[in-house]
């Protein structure tokens, strides 16, 4: 993780004061639109996780509807009894594997309630809940408010568009896209830690033996810093994979680029401007396009025009992809 603001010494050279003050701009000290109770865990979240059975059993939790999440299920898919598995989970995780995955679906519950206008019962069925009450109850655990509540307090606290962001969302393309299978290797953290990120996933591959020469990269943020605090929050370092042989790296696991609607945006800046392109794609464009598109969650994917782990510090150059709906 990077340091803390407070822990910053006088005799910092300018070159690594430059860098905290880049990092500044990808971190929240707190989510503005955050829970009132953040999650206190036994230990911190791995900030790379590179062991494939908890990689995988993490995919099949996060891929499926929280209540419909059957533990014994989950300990079968990595060939564990359940008991080994949850004693596994929560002593590398810090959180028992019910906790990880009600967690992580109520924050993209937030999301949800944050962009779009969906009645709670539909968020709540999205979420895995069977019923309103039972999906009010556990968010108002997680984040001090009841949904309705959370809604407003969210659109209050949350990124508002800046004018000069109208001008550059016109460059906003969408398009259908096909699947693209991905071989992804999972990291905790900040964003403000991403091009550490995909240093250490590039020494992986090599360590592996494998090239990375006309490598595709494909980086997939999966929660929104306004409301996920900095260590909790996922990201996937992504390869497309043509007929790679995973086996050669524990650390790589299957995921795909869904098919569907995307829009886009460029990125060609460094890294830490990052989140004034995702506000103009996904706040100051689809309010400008709110009767056409609309999103169902805030999954985003960074195409990769140059490898990253080629342009440590110096500009990013690459796609923003969120993933779109037709308004009917």
């Amino acid at each position: 993780m990077p340091q803390s603001i407070d822990a910053i010494q006088p005799d910092l050279t300018a070159q690594e004061q430059a860098q905290i003050d880049s990092e500044r701009t990808l971190l929240h000290a707190v989510p503005p639109a955050g829970s009132r109770h953040p999650a206190k865990l036994r230990r911190p979240l791995p900030d790379t996780l590179d062991d494939r059975r908890l990689a995988d059993a993490i995919r099949f939790m996060e891929s499926s509807v929280a209540d419909s999440v059957r533990m014994t299920a989950v300990a079968a898919h990595v060939n564990l009894s359940p008991y080994h598995f949850q004693r596994y989970f929560k002593e590398t995780m810090g959180e028992t594997p019910a906790s990880y995955v009600r967690r992580v679906k109520l924050d993209e519950a937030a999301v949800s309630l944050l962009i779009n206008d969906k009645q709670v019962i539909e968020i709540a069925f999205s979420a895995g809940y069977g019923s309103h009450e039972a999906f009010v109850r556990a968010f108002f655990s997680q984040f001090g408010l009841v949904p309705t509540q959370y809604r407003v307090y969210a659109r209050q606290a949350a990124s508002q568009p800046r004018p000069e962001d109208l001008a550059r969302a016109k460059a906003v393309r969408v398009r259908q896209r096909q699947p693209v299978p991905l071989l992804a290797m999972r990291f905790y953290g900040s964003y403000a830690n991403v091009e550490m990120h995909w240093q250490k996933f590039a020494a992986t591959l090599r360590a592996a033996g494998l090239s990375l020469d006309g490598l595709q990269a494909i980086g997939v943020a999966h929660d929104s810093p306004e409301i996920t605090p900095n260590e909790l929050i996922r990201y996937d370092c992504a390869i497309v994979d043509h007929g790679i042989d995973a086996r050669r790296c524990s650390a790589l696991t299957a995921l795909t680029l869904p098919a569907g609607i995307y829009a886009s945006l460029e990125h060609h800046a460094s890294y830490d401007e990052i989140f004034d392109t995702y506000r103009i794609l996904s706040v100051a464009w689809l309010a400008s396009n709110a009767q056409e598109y609309a999103v169902e969650v805030i999954k985003a994917y960074e195409l990769y025009r140059e490898p990253p782990w080629e342009n440590h510090g110096g500009a990013q150059r690459f796609d923003l992809l969120l993933p779109v709906i037709k308004v009917t």
